[in-house]
């Protein structure tokens, strides 16, 4: 809460930010725990498991979002908020895990199906100098000619 009375009576949004800025370590600890959760229920290829996880992990991040852009407009950083960061970097990592690995078995799937069509632009994933996955060489180059 503000410590001065006149300036939450000026805004009144300020009090239920405040509120959201004190339950946003409870939201980080949540957001991490669904994110982990995510990611297990995504190896197991569990689809309604995932989709029941989303409607809790958008509400997280909403409220997390009102938070970042209320102190986006705060001068200084509450230090509560600075202190979060690690965990928020930490989320956002998890999450593109889970993004990548959704991907990639969406890739699966669409490969599982072009080859049950018979189709033949199936390709190869190969890695490259580098260690990075370099696709796009096709099965047969002779069909690419």
């Amino acid at each position: 809460m503000n410590a001065n009375p006149a300036l939450s009576a000026l805004n009144p949004q300020s009090g239920t930010m405040d509120a959201l800025l004190a339950h946003a370590p409870v939201d980080t600890a949540r957001l991490i725990e669904l994110l982990g959760l995510e990611f297990e229920v995504l190896k197991a290829r569990d689809m309604a498991g995932f989709e029941g996880l989303q409607d809790e992990r958008i509400a997280v991040l909403q409220r997390l979002s009102q938070i970042a852009q209320w102190v986006s407009g705060q001068d200084p950083v509450p230090v509560l908020w600075q202190n979060l960061q690690a965990d928020l970097q930490q989320c956002k990592q998890d999450h593109l895990r889970n993004i990548q690995l959704l991907q990639r078995q969406l890739q699966a799937v669409k490969g599982a199906l072009q080859a049950l069509q018979g189709e033949s632009t199936a390709t190869i994933d190969l890695y490259d100098r580098l260690g990075q996955v370099s696709r796009g060489r096709s099965i047969s180059p002779f069909l690419d000619a």
